[in-house]
Order: C-alpha cells, then structure tokens, then sequence
C-alpha cells in the first residue's frame, strides 16, 4: 500500500511516498529558496570560451551560467551579446553558475515534451514491444512538427484522449515559451515548473497509489480542483485532521531524521557508510556483526545483495546527484560481481530520476550516475560549519597552544614584553597552556606574569593576546 503525504507550511512544503509504511521518496521544496532546475530563461551569451568548450549566458540571477558546446542545437550564431533560449539542468554551488542547455523540455503526467526536434522515445520501464509501438505512434500522430516527446511509464494504462490531452497541454506551453522568447528583452524567465503541490500530483499521483493526504485545507481545496479538472481520482485526495502532526503520526520524522546519519543499519547486521565529496559520492558496505555457517565469499555476496536495496533507496531519499562510486565487500568469483550489478540496475530502474550503473571497475567498485535534479536532502536543512568550514575537522587544543606561543614568539623578537599579558581563548585550549611544560614555555617568553582566560563564547581556533591592564 503506497501514500503520499505533503507537509505544507509558510516556510516548507515535504512531499513523502510510503510504501508499507517505509518511506520511499521525499521531495522538500522552501519558500525562501529558488529552485531553478526546469526553468527557461532568454538569456545573453557574455564569453564563448572554446578552450572549456561551452559559454558563459547571464540568465538575470546575479551568476552566469555555463552552456556547454554538446547541448547546443540552435544553428544561430553563438556569439557575445546573441540571446538564446535555454533551461536550467543543474542549479548553481557556492562555486559555480547554474548548468544550461538548449534541449528544452516539459513534463506532464503521461509525457515530457522536447522543443526543436521531432525525437519520440518511450520510457525504458515499458516493457512490451507493441505498446512500445504503439504508444509512439500515437504520440508522433499527436506532436505538432518541431516537438518531440518521451512518453512516460504512467502512459502505459492510459486512455488515447488522455495522452492527447496532457501532449496538447505541453505543446501549448512551448508555443507560449516560442512567443515570449521572440518578445521578452533578455536576461528573462520565460517559465518556470509546477510547485509541489502540482508535481504530487503530476509525478507520484500513480493508479498503486492508495491516498494522497495533505495537513492544509487550501491545499487540499487546490488538489481536489486540480484533481476533478486533470482527471485524478478525487476521492484518494485527503485532508489529515489528526490531533499529532502528520509527518509524527506516519513516523516519517524518525525516518527522516536517520537520512542525515553518516551510517546506515542493514537488516542483515552490516551497514552503509556514505561520505559526500564536491566531485562524487562514496557508499561503503561493511559486514558489522554478520555472521553465518557458510564460505566468506558466499556470506560476502549474501551481504552485498541485502545493501543493494538500501543503497538504491538511500540515493533516492538524499537527493545523491553526480558520480556515485560503491566499494562491495569483496567477492570470489566474477560472476557474483555481474550479477550483484544487475540486481543494482533493477533496483535504480525504480527511481524517477535518470540513473546508469556503469559497471564494476578493475578495483572491484562499482560505478554509476544520477542526474542532478536537486540539492542533496542535507543541504536543505544544514549549512556549512563556520568552525569546520564543512571539513569535519577543527584544530586540536594542542595546535592552537602551539600557535598562541608562536605568535608570543614573533612579538618577543621585535620587543621583549615590558609587563604581564592576558591570554583570552577557548576552554580546551586554556587548560592545554595550565599544563607544567606549557608554563615553562610561556614563562621563558614573556619573563612576566601570564593570565589565561577561558571565553566559553570562543570557538576553537579564537584567541587574543592583550596587556594584562587591557
């Protein structure tokens, strides 16, 4: 039994799918951030760079952001100062603009619509080779010249009208999109997706879908109109009138919160170990406490099998974007490596957003990408550390005594101390300089009497050196 619950607050709105009880996927969109993957703009190229081989546009957001070569289509001319037409397929870092193309796309409950080519594809999860068939020509009879689409795995049970309709919508917004774009004066947004309220319905509203329950009466008014016009099942849209939050009564809290942990339990005993780094992801299985009466190399790929769920679903509910790299306890033979990668490949076949397991490497870890559609689930909710700076790591108490006398040091070689000083820092580092060898060195610096004076509002690295009348 499947649910979708949205949150809905003035500062968030969380979308999460529970299959059985066990959360699936979660989606989390903030008031006060921008979004901006899916969006169109009309923007300005500022500098074609060849030697990167792509061009910086000014999309109006205050970063450029960066057109590769390979996602060109336009046969204009790409040089400084031309507008093109483009959509957003990464949002920016704190480093970097947003990632642009030209391949522009609409998606809708049953397809998503391409501009500038007549491409028609059918999502790899069908299966059948006559509704593959018939399915493409069905929405080649419907796309108007110059649009292609990709019909979705919902199409497979829907009725022709229904199909018709939802193509006739995304073409609609392409016209619109075409005609702006001829008119607007550049830098400017042309379009811009549904909010989540839309995309539960569009994206998670499947026919396995027992209830879509939401805990605010204007947004369960919206679904219930939106519902009765697209054609869902009205009767499955909820209003949660629960006495405990929703999100506490369904134990989505808990399960949200165990999303942000380092390590991940397995069933079986073993466990997850994920590390994000600015270029990839690494996922590492240990065995933990399993045990069992067999072969190591038997129990290794017993183990392996039972983490390739979780680390299917853990990708999915943290939003893991990019070069994921997954470093299986070793196995004997080569065909357990093979079919541990194809029990990966089914599993990510689940996943709504593009996903390709590359294979196993020679070092025996097993590669594979996901598209950036999102931050990851951490960044919605966490920033970095101004201690840590997002390493992790502070400075010990002994290398911040060690650098408070080597800056005494450099003082006593341009002056020697003239009365006592105060030492102002944090309480690890005041009690490190309390220590006898310390005092003897502190001593033979400044030949004066030396206050240390722990601050509790200091953090690790902070210190001060002051007169002791100061």
């Amino acid at each position: 039994m499947k649910q979708i619950l949205l949150h809905v607050t003035e500062e968030e709105k969380v979308l999460a799918v529970l299959d059985e009880g066990v959360l699936s996927d979660i989606s989390v969109e903030k008031a006060e951030e921008t979004d901006l993957v899916g969006r169109v703009y009309k923007g300005v190229i500022r500098n074609v760079v060849p030697s990167i081989n792509g061009m910086f546009i000014d999309i109006g957001i205050g970063k450029n952001g960066f057109l590769r070569t390979k996602d060109i289509l336009s046969k204009e001319p790409h040089t400084e100062g031309a507008s093109v037409l483009v959509q957003v397929e990464k949002d920016s870092t704190e480093t970097k603009g947003p990632l642009l193309t030209e391949k522009i796309s609409f998606a809708g409950k049953y397809a998503v619509a391409l501009l500038a080519t007549n491409y028609i594809g059918i999502s790899k999860k069908i299966r059948s080779e006559e509704k593959r068939a018939s399915l493409r020509a069905m929405a080649r009879d419907i796309c108007p010249s110059g649009m292609g689409a990709i019909v979705r795995t919902a199409a497979e049970k829907a009725e022709t009208e229904e199909l018709r309709r939802d193509l006739s919508a995304l073409s609609a917004v392409g016209e619109i999109v075409s005609r702006r774009f001829k008119v607007e004066k550049a830098p400017k947004l042309l379009y811009r997706d549904g909010d989540l309220a839309v995309k539960s319905l569009r994206d998670y509203m499947t026919p396995d879908v027992e209830s879509l329950i939401t805990d605010d009466r204007p947004t369960f008014q919206r679904l219930r109109q939106l519902a009765e016009g697209e054609g869902f099942p009205a009767e499955k849209i909820r209003c949660y009138e629960g006495k405990e939050p929703l999100f506490h009564a369904s134990h989505v809290d808990e399960q949200m919160k165990a999303l942000f942990d380092r390590e991940v339990p397995l069933p079986s005993g073993g466990s997850l170990v994920i590390d994000y780094t600015e270029a990839l992801t690494a996922i590492d299985v240990n065995s933990g406490s399993f045990q069992g009466n067999m072969p190591h190399g038997e129990l290794a790929f017993l183990l392996n099998q039972s983490a390739v769920k979780e680390i299917a679903r853990q990708i999915r509910l943290r939003g893991i974007g990019g070069i994921i790299l997954i470093d299986f306890i070793d196995m004997e033979r080569k065909s357990q490596e093979a079919r541990l990668v194809e029990l990966l490949k089914e599993e990510v076949r689940k996943d709504r957003v593009k996903t390709v397991v590359c294979g196993m490497t020679s070092l025996g870890l097993v590669e594979m990408t996901r598209k950036r559609t999102v931050h990851r689930l951490w960044q919605n909710y966490y920033e970095t550390c101004p201690l840590c700076h997002g390493q992790g790591r502070i400075l010990s108490a002994e290398s911040v005594a060690q650098q408070i006398l080597e800056d005494l040091e450099r003082q006593k070689s341009r002056a020697p101390f003239r009365s006592g000083i105060l030492i102002r820092c944090e309480k690890e580092v005041a009690h490190r300089l309390h220590a006898p060898d310390m005092q003897a060195r502190l001593e033979s610096l400044v030949h004066h009497d030396v206050i240390i004076e722990d601050n509790v509002s200091m953090m690790r690295e902070g210190y001060s050196i002051l007169g002791a009348g100061d």
